[in-house]
């Protein structure tokens, strides 16, 4: 991977396609964890795509790929929310059409409600520990603070969550 990676910083197109064709699902669960939307989903990808690809060059350690990709995302969703700031309601009819929420069960998109309602900081750390699987080293990285402190924050967020469910979640 860590090869793909230089070679798209050298300006290998293919090599770019590549490293986004693989991580796609990861961007796609993460953009919709923050705007719950398909389409606004697509849009942050898109924009965060763009963003990676003119600023692949600036990549200073090929090791660090993934979190840099998904720093980028985080802070497109973030300016897309406020840029929009919109409560986007789903009616039955939109869940239908939605092909990643098939078979998934209303607990878990009250889950994912809840975790939207979350102080940014905690949904932040829960996001990408759980929906991005990232273990709480690569969360401290992609987010830029200590270790201690994801932990503590993943732990807030944890509880606010179970006394929001009143049962143990994760």
């Amino acid at each position: 991977m860590e090869d793909k990676v230089c070679l798209a910083m050298g300006g290998d197109e293919e090599a770019f396609t590549y490293l986004i064709n693989s991580k796609k699902e990861q961007l796609y669960r993460t953009a919709f964890a923050y705007v719950k939307n398909k389409e606004d989903a697509l849009d942050i990808i898109q924009e965060t795509v763009y963003k990676a690809y003119i600023s692949i060059d600036k990549l200073k350690e090929s090791k660090y790929f993934n979190t840099w990709l998904t720093r980028i995302l985080i802070n497109n969703a973030i300016t897309f929310i406020n840029k929009n700031s919109k409560i986007v309601y789903l009616e039955e009819n939109e869940l239908k059409d939605m092909s990643h929420l098939e078979n998934k069960s209303d607990e878990k998109l009250d889950l994912l409600y809840a975790v939207d309602k979350l102080e940014e900081k905690l949904k932040k750390v829960i996001i990408l520990k759980y929906l991005n699987d990232l273990t709480i080293s690569e969360v401290a990285k992609v987010l830029e603070i200590p270790e201690g402190t994801a932990k503590t924050y993943l732990n807030k967020g944890l509880s606010k969550l179970k006394i929001h469910f009143g049962k143990e979640l994760i």
